[in-house]
């Protein structure tokens, strides 16, 4: 099997290196596979993807959760390819219908959600379930970043088990110096002790590679997922220690430089380069208050 990390990179200052589908192209059998397609302003880069690496076609997507960076452009492989999508049971129907998940992005993110496109709906006959997985290929539910978060994993013969993770162990960034670059994926409303399984669930299905859908690859699977958790935990120790000495939740960026300084994951942010370092201080901060709420104090 091919792998190839598609940078969905848009006219944006800092969304380079960020969103990206993963094309999975196995040439013995002529198959074409794609985890997540990214919203629908980037669908050229991937169609152009398609043709140069995927023999213009897709016999498969599979969707890590249907939030609009993710799944955006669903519709538009359906109707350029014919090909069938495997989605958790719960996001089908904002599949069929996008129009709340469309006002819950609008809410959410705002001018940014306008950027990324509203998603068209897919046709009930491209979907397909779990257990009509190409063979090789396996789900498992991992909710926290969305209640219908799924992951996947293709059991390659020759590089072992291959996770393709989506958020579900958080935000990569790789060829980021010191290395790894991790913070978590934690926007509200943040479920601590449903994320905390689903890494743990991760962990258990022993994978080799962890192909992440922001953004990258490691060949050490163990080794990042267990750093996920050991950074969650951290997190939780430094936000409820602000928060228990009197620190107000409104006041985000005390609870950042806290982060920076003892968080040794989020070493890189400082030579980034600047529009990156932008983006990802917004995310940081989003995160942050995943926390704050999860916690019961974001209100106060």
């Amino acid at each position: 099997m091919e792998y190839h990390n598609i940078d969905l990179r848009m006219e944006r200052r800092g969304f380079r290196r960020f969103v990206s589908s993963w094309l999975l192209r196995d040439e013995g059998l002529d198959r074409t596979y794609l985890v997540d397609t990214g919203p629908s302003v980037s669908w050229p880069v991937l169609r152009e993807a398609v043709e140069r690496f995927g023999g213009g076609r897709v016999d498969g997507v599979f969707l890590t959760h249907v939030h609009i960076d993710h799944a955006g452009a669903a519709a538009l492989a359906v109707r350029e390819y014919g090909t069938p999508l495997f989605a958790s049971e719960r996001g089908v129907p904002h599949l069929l219908d996008p129009s709340a998940l469309w006002a819950g992005s609008v809410k959410t993110l705002g001018e940014t959600a306008h950027f990324y496109g509203k998603p068209e709906a897919v046709s009930a006959d491209a979907l397909r379930a779990m257990d009509r997985l190409p063979e090789g290929f396996s789900s498992v539910p991992t909710p926290g970043h969305a209640a219908h978060h799924q992951s996947f994993a293709y059991d390659d013969p020759d590089r072992g088990r291959v996770l393709f993770a989506g958020e579900a162990a958080g935000v990569f960034l790789e060829g980021e110096e010191p290395a790894p670059y991790l913070r978590p994926a934690t926007p509200p409303r943040f479920f601590p002790e449903v994320t905390v399984s689903s890494i743990n669930r991760l962990l258990d299905l022993k994978g080799t590679y962890i192909c992440y859908a922001h953004f990258g690859w490691s060949g050490d699977a163990e080794k990042m997922l267990t750093l996920a958790l050991e950074q969650l935990n951290l997190w939780r120790g430094v936000v409820c220690e602000l928060l228990d000495g009197g620190v107000p939740p409104s006041d985000e960026e005390v609870f950042f430089q806290e982060l920076m300084k003892r968080d040794a994951l989020l070493g890189a942010l400082r030579t980034m380069e600047p529009d990156i370092q932008e983006r990802e201080r917004e995310f940081i901060g989003n995160s942050i208050s995943g926390f704050l709420g999860a916690y019961g104090r974001g209100g106060e």
